[in-house]
């Protein structure tokens, strides 16, 4: 099973029009809002946070070797076949993302330049609105070497096909996202807004970012488990009243401690899931 290009495609696009991301090649995965990338880093991020093997990848020059190994088709570029969820890769210079549409009519993300024109050296976030930007589909000045597409099996494939969760310990994006959809928020497959400071309570959450917010389908959850104040962050008291509501309804999650998000309570959450207990 691969990742999720519908979850690529929404992080690499809000990143660059929800989120105020700036351009450096100095502090490039500083990815967050008020932070900063580059072209590459972004892209790479996104493909982590959508749940794909990136390898060693870092930077453009390594991207296509990495990817793919790893079940990505490098095609010639022609801007009349792109597509969503392909990437746009000069292999020296730049890399992008096709984030909806097709064709000319496709619509791209990306990280451009820092507010003073420079890769490296001005100040942290999206100084002029354009430092990371969506635009639509164009032929890069240096020219895009090739397409790098997806050609293996999808987490999307796997829910319009009518799958459920595997219970694996681990909640990943599709995990996340069915999590969503049963609680009525956003689907992007990522726990956004969370701190640093929490994680070690939510170790088998992967799909997640850090900005401090909070997140919109977290305060659904302490919503639901009667958690007060919602403020979308988890901490041990969510994690405890999370492993309370699972073996209230018949979960196990043995082998988890009080307050601690491991596999055992990933597992139970899961279930819950392909239980439809969310809904």
């Amino acid at each position: 099973m691969g990742g999720s290009i519908k979850v690529f495609c929404e992080a690499m696009r809000k990143a660059c029009e929800d989120w105020s991301l700036g351009y450096d090649q100095s502090n490039r995965w500083a990815i967050y809002d008020g932070g900063e990338c580059d072209c590459s880093s972004l892209v790479i991020w996104a493909l982590k946070q959508a749940g794909f093997d990136t390898g060693s990848a870092s930077y453009t020059g390594d991207m296509s070797a990495n990817l793919t190994a790893r079940g990505w088709k490098r095609l010639p570029f022609s801007i009349s076949s792109v597509r969503a969820g392909d990437i746009l890769l000069n292999d020296t210079y730049h890399t992008c993302a096709v984030i909806s549409g097709s064709g000319i009519a496709a619509r791209i993300a990306q990280a451009s330049i820092d507010e003073l024109g420079r890769a490296t050296g001005g100040t942290a976030g999206d100084q002029t609105g354009g430092e990371t930007n969506t635009r639509q589909v164009y032929t890069y000045s240096r020219g895009w070497n090739c397409i790098l597409r997806w050609s293996g099996t999808s987490d999307d494939e796997a829910v319009s096909n009518g799958g459920t969760l595997e219970v694996d310990g681990s909640i990943g994006p599709l995990t996340v996202s069915e999590w969503q959809r049963q609680c009525g928020t956003i689907v992007d497959g990522v726990v956004s807004g969370q701190i640093t400071d929490s994680k070690p309570f939510f170790a088998s959450l992967v799909s997640v970012t850090y900005d401090g917010g909070g997140s919109s389908l977290m305060k659904a959850v302490q919503r639901k488990l009667g958690v007060s104040p919602q403020t979308g962050i988890i901490g041990r008291g969510t994690v405890c009243m999370l492993q309370g509501w699972l073996v209230l309804h018949g979960y196990d999650v043995g082998g988890d401690i009080a307050g601690y998000l491991g596999s055992a309570t990933a597992r139970a959450l899961q279930q819950s899931l392909n239980d439809g207990k969310w809904s």
